[in-house]
């Protein structure tokens, strides 16, 4: 018997499938990157990063670079960050190992580009691939670790948290007490593995926003849980900024509806 989820699926994939809007929700849609702003306090800041300005991108999911993966390395270079975050599923098979090389190869910023894991970098068994290839393309690629990115300011990255890769203890062990910290999560299933630990932010991806921005759809293919309780946007979780990314690329139905693809450009400003 079907479940309630794949039935519903189904029914979105048959409609697209035999009408107009075919072409928007799998053509032109999925390539429309928006750049969404958003602002973020954060008490003690010390005063050089005061403005300082990041960007997000998430969930690559390449197979093979195209457009608009050209596209998004054009758009964050003319953001002019200061730091560039990548929050996981950057492959869906290891031959795009090369592909995410080059990408993100060309890729600047002042403060370096840091990514992490997702479930399907797992998936694809690329993990040993990735931590080469990035290290050559001079990205710092955290697996349950943390780094100093200016003193006061530590980035803090786990593994994937929806496989049960994270390791959040083990990530924050070398972080001094009353410094600022942004953690870096590649889904919301970090939520409840937080213990009580509090991040100045938090960044993760991996629900794609849902996908389908629709009443009783939005986020139907995600397994219950975190993930499908926070899709999309910012949230405060015990303490803590929590921004989920709506990602580039997309899986299980390859289509976007109301929901496309995203880059996030933060300005942090101290209380």
């Amino acid at each position: 018997m079907l479940s309630r989820r794949t039935f519903l699926l189904g029914c979105v994939g048959a409609a697209a499938a035999a009408s107009p809007a075919a072409y928007y929700s799998a053509v032109y849609e999925p390539a429309d990157l928006e750049v969404v702003r958003r602002t973020i306090t954060i008490r003690d800041l010390p005063a050089r990063l005061d403005g300082m300005k990041l960007v997000q991108v998430s969930d690559l999911h390449l197979t093979k670079a195209g457009r608009l993966h050209t596209r998004m390395v054009e758009q964050v270079q003319a953001l002019k960050p200061d730091v560039i975050f990548v929050t996981g599923d950057l492959v869906d098979t290891t031959s795009a190992v090369a592909d995410v090389h080059d990408l993100l190869g060309y890729l600047e910023a002042p403060g370096g580009i840091w990514a992490v894991p997702g479930n399907w970098d797992h998936t694809a068994e690329a993990i040993d691939d990735l931590k080469n290839a990035l290290s050559s393309a001079k990205v710092n690629f955290l697996i349950n670790q943390s780094q100093q990115l200016e003193a006061g300011f530590w980035i803090v990255g786990v593994d994937d948290p929806a496989s049960g890769h994270d390791r959040l203890d083990e990530a924050v062990a070398d972080v001094p007490a009353g410094v600022r910290r942004l953690l870096l999560a590649h889904s919301p299933d970090i939520v409840p593995n937080l213990a009580g630990q509090t991040f100045d932010l938090i960044l993760s991806g991996h629900t794609h926003g849902g996908q389908i921005d629709l009443p009783f759809l939005n986020g139907a293919w995600l397994k219950d849980g975190p993930s499908n309780r926070y899709i999309q946007g910012l949230y405060q979780i015990q303490g803590s900024p929590l921004y989920v990314n709506r990602g580039i690329g997309m899986t299980t139905l390859p289509v976007r509806i109301h929901c496309r693809p995203e880059i996030t450009h933060f300005t942090l400003h101290g209380a």
